[in-house]
């Protein structure tokens, strides 16, 4: 795997700034296909605005399914892209002997602003503490994120029936390029809450499948 990951950027063809980064550019009919580097605005942007802010958020939810059930749905990584906005295609590439993924490639974007690139992640998925996390691997060193990190938090509910779970999700997302962060900064505080609601639609697709 290259350090380089490819990040298409939809812009209309009277653009003159894909001429000031050092990459490989084509046009096509939608606007151009840009390899993404450290560009020169890149950088001119960083030194004028300072670094992108490592953003966190997070939310918890009860749900009213048994733990184990929503822990296979977490673990299931390759099934990211039916909950997660920001996850267009995932595609595991190791597994732990239990079976439980370890690294994943997942392209990844904000379909509103047509960005989009390859990710790879370190997966920990741990039954036991009902944790499953995904963390950027060391090889992401360019491209939109300079972090990206999605954790997992699944427990029983304390005195009340088996079948109901407390869900918290943790994101950590920071980005290379600081218009990006700005639009980013625009749905925010809505990022986490949409992210477990879309993930309660797939637990009760899961759940149906099994009462079945």
């Amino acid at each position: 795997m290259t350090a380089c990951r490819s990040v298409t950027l939809l812009r209309p063809q009277t653009s003159r700034f894909a001429h000031a980064r050092s990459s490989i550019i084509s046009v096509n009919g939608n606007g151009y296909s840009v390899r993404h580097t450290r560009s020169f605005f890149d950088s001119l942007l960083s030194s004028t605005l300072g670094p992108c802010p490592l953003r966190s958020l997070t939310h918890t939810k009860r749900l009213s399914y048994p733990p184990a059930l929503i822990f296979k749905a977490v673990s299931d990584v390759s099934g990211y892209p039916t909950f997660l906005p920001f996850t267009i295609s995932s595609h595991v590439t190791s597994r732990d002997p239990a079976g439980y993924p370890t690294r994943a490639r997942l392209k990844v974007g904000y379909a509103k602003f047509g960005l989009e690139e390859d990710w790879d992640s370190v997966v920990s998925c741990d039954p036991k503490r009902g944790l499953v996390e995904a963390r950027s691997s060391d090889e992401n060193s360019n491209g939109l994120f300079e972090v990206l990190n999605t954790r997992w938090y699944i427990a029983p509910m304390e005195d009340t029936s088996k079948d109901s779970t407390s869900v918290k999700l943790d994101v950590n997302v920071k980005f290379r390029n600081p218009i990006y962060d700005q639009m980013f900064s625009q749905v925010e505080g809505k990022v986490a809450s949409t992210m477990i609601s879309a993930f309660e639609k797939r637990v009760e697709e899961l759940h149906q499948e099994k009462i079945k």
